[in-house]
């Protein structure tokens, strides 16, 4: 049976044994029962991170055995274990048994969020921006109290229970990422977290190869309504695939619902987008009045990802004044459409992940940046992963956009390199050049370019297997070498 809420939020970021041992519904074995009050520091799925009074959960996974780690987690300070192999429960120190290992941190994390005093759970799922969004909101949320936010790719069924767990008694706010490569998953993720606002920013082709196709995605971003409250308030996309079917889910549900888009019906309107140098201008409709939005994220795009920061204010009865100052300051994250210069060169660093619909704003980005004072383009790109039969013409499409927009070089990496060059050479005109080439191949043309002094303008971009981040990294250390004595 299953501890009530009282006694959690009685005994919330203070864990013991017996607490677990509810929480999983398990009863712990006779010769552990003195144990019951055994104070637990952190639950830990990594042996080679368990510290002493922490819990080991053994992860059992298609490529690795947690349970083989198990004397290891002991030796670090692991003051009990939790397994689903029961080969492996006789230890020096106590060992809960469960049948899914995995299922079970899911249910811890469930368990903490319910005992945490929280004030807002965000959730926020799509096949873009929603990192960017992530960071926008634990930046808005930061204005007003303790605030814990999804660190890194932590998403999966591996990293939002981990996340939860991670709640402290002083936290008022959370805002918890879900990404997804199959259906289902954030079905599962939602329920976890069960969140009060649930975030959807685009649906569009990504992870094909588990979805199938652009409606299994759009069903499976819809998932993340599950979970969300009785009171709780859906915020969707109204220019994104899938937005009907969204709506209804909100309504059958008797959720409320904000949206939020270019469409006249859209509560959080935005209109008159410009790409500047600097970033992005354009007015924006917040509670009844149109206010003018200039802000340092490059890329049209990035409206919408700041209509999801102002529909999310708007739920919160959150003043202009509040919203405004964040929206002016926030430069986004690490990898996506950050900016650096390289002496004359400019990179446009958005390596951290890829799909169609991303690359195509990348590269809009790209054109946006260069033509203000008409310099010239190169589009280093990574092939784009998990697209299944779609990715030849995809990366092809690709290719021709590149052409269109007037970018000058193309050098691609990876499996589908050649499609993007195709692509690129179907339409190429004179002067233009599209290569397959290797990181190292690629890094030796920037820096030769780099010499010259001319004022290149450089996409660097593709799926985070592709690691286009060498690129800007090993571009800086060949420069900051060449200019050593």
């Amino acid at each position: 049976m299953t501890m009530g809420k009282e006694r959690m939020h009685h005994s919330f970021g203070r864990w013991t044994l017996g607490q677990l041992a509810n929480w999983l519904n398990v009863i712990l074995p006779a010769e552990w029962q003195a144990q019951a009050d055994l104070a637990i520091s952190q639950m830990v799925t990594d042996s080679r991170a368990v510290k002493p009074g922490d819990v080991y959960i053994a992860i059992e996974g298609t490529r690795f055995d947690g349970h083989r780690f198990i004397a290891q987690a002991i030796e670090q300070g692991a003051v009990a274990c939790i397994v689903s192999n029961k080969q492996y429960a006789k230890q020096s120190v106590p060992c809960l048994i469960v049948a899914d290992t995995t299922r079970a941190l899911g249910r811890l994390g469930q368990a903490h969020r319910q005992a945490a005093k929280l004030e807002c759970l965000v959730a926020v799922t799509g096949s873009n921006g929603k990192t960017t969004v992530k960071e926008l909101l634990a930046a808005l949320f930061a204005t007003q109290g303790p605030t814990l936010a999804t660190r890194g790719n932590f998403n999966n069924q591996f990293g939002v229970p981990r996340t939860l767990l991670e709640l402290t008694d002083e936290h008022r706010y959370a805002v918890i990422e879900m990404g997804a490569n199959h259906q289902g998953e954030i079905d599962c993720l939602t329920r976890l977290a069960e969140p009060d606002i649930a975030i959807i920013t685009l649906a569009a082709p990504a992870h094909l190869e588990g979805f199938g196709s652009l409606d299994g995605i759009i069903t499976a971003k819809g998932e993340i309504m599950h979970g969300l409250k009785p009171n709780g308030v859906g915020i969707i996309n109204t220019d994104s695939p899938g937005f009907d079917q969204w709506q209804a889910k909100l309504a059958r549900s008797d959720r409320k619902m904000i949206c939020f888009g270019q469409a006249a019906s859209a509560d959080i309107r935005i209109r008159q987008v410009t790409t500047e140098k600097n970033g992005i201008r354009f007015e924006l409709y917040y509670q009844q009045a149109w206010h003018q939005v200039v802000s340092p994220l490059l890329g049209a795009h990035n409206a919408y990802n700041l209509a999801v920061g102002a529909a999310v204010a708007q739920v919160m009865g959150w003043s202009w004044d509040v919203v405004a100052p964040v929206f002016e300051s926030f430069t986004g994250t690490d990898g996506r459409l950050q900016t650096f210069q390289v002496g004359a060169m400019t990179l446009i660093d958005d390596s951290y992940n890829a799909n169609p619909s991303s690359m195509a704003a990348g590269l809009d980005s790209l054109h946006a940046l260069a033509s203000t004072d008409q310099r010239p383009m190169i589009a280093c790109l990574g092939t784009m992963a998990e697209l299944g039969t779609t990715a030849p013409e995809a990366h092809y499409q690709i290719g021709r956009q590149a052409v269109q927009l007037g970018v000058q070089q193309l050098w691609a990496q990876g499996p589908n390199a050649q499609d993007y060059v195709a692509g690129f050479k179907s339409l190429s005109r004179s002067k233009t050049l599209a290569e397959v080439a290797d990181h190292a191949t690629m890094i030796d043309q920037l820096v030769t370019l780099y010499h010259t002094g001319e004022p290149w303008v450089v996409l660097i971009k593709g799926s985070r297997s592709a690691a286009m981040d060498q690129l800007r990294s090993g571009l800086t250390e060949r420069v900051t070498h060449a200019h050593l004595p």
